[in-house]
């Protein structure tokens, strides 16, 4: 008898440990317009584990809630995401994503070899563009570090780089806008707005507000 109560109860107490193999939720979807998690349809409230793809359509949006990390994909989008003890890593491989990290966060973000590593105790934000030769970046809050390949660029507050993928466009060697600073990254005068104002604004928004 003693022995059924026993099992039981450690039965009870080890149903709600995440036990080696079991994947635990990565994050949460809190806004959903023509977007897709893998094959099936992408709807608010829907859990979103590793290894999960996010997508959008034409004039399509979602939005990903994980922790202290929000990831906004514009229309026709694509981002695979991840989790491991680093914390959140997601690779663009098609279109444009906004992203925003509260204090405590952290999020690793790739688009072929150019990568953006936000960590930190002050909120940062900003978007990231895939175009056919170049990765546009974009900070909207704070500083941003950005590599490419070997290569390492601040891209401070306000500010947009266009980063050359190498290899990508061989063939136009006629681009009639000089680069502004050697290597990969191309200064952007303007930041180039992607997203509509309301959800640039969403991005942006801190849970804390009202």
């Amino acid at each position: 008898m003693r022995r059924r109560i026993l099992a039981k109860t450690l039965a009870i107490l080890l149903s709600g440990i995440s036990l080696p193999g079991q994947t635990a939720p990565l994050g949460v979807i809190s806004q959903s317009v023509g977007a897709h998690i893998n094959n099936s349809s992408a709807s608010v409230g829907t859990t979103i584990y590793d290894g999960d793809r996010l997508s959008t359509e034409a004039n399509g949006s979602l939005t990903l809630r994980s922790g202290a990390v929000q990831l906004i994909l514009a229309e026709s989008s694509t981002v695979l995401v991840n989790q491991d003890e680093k914390g959140i890593r997601a690779m663009l491989q098609r279109g444009m994503v906004a992203f925003k990290v509260e204090a405590g966060g952290a999020l690793r973000l790739n688009a072929v070899d150019v990568r953006v590593w936000l960590q930190g105790d002050q909120s940062t934000a900003g978007q990231i563009t895939l175009e056919n030769c170049a990765v546009l970046v974009t900070s909207r809050l704070r500083r941003l570090e950005v590599t490419a390949g070997a290569e390492t660029k601040i891209v401070e507050e306000g500010k947009s780089y266009r980063v050359v993928l190498e290899g990508a466009c061989d063939a136009r060697k006629n681009n009639p806008t000089p680069p502004l600073k050697e290597g990969r990254f191309l200064a952007i005068p303007i930041i180039v707005s992607i997203l509509t104002p309301f959800v640039i604004h969403e991005a942006l928004e801190s849970p804390d507000r009202p």
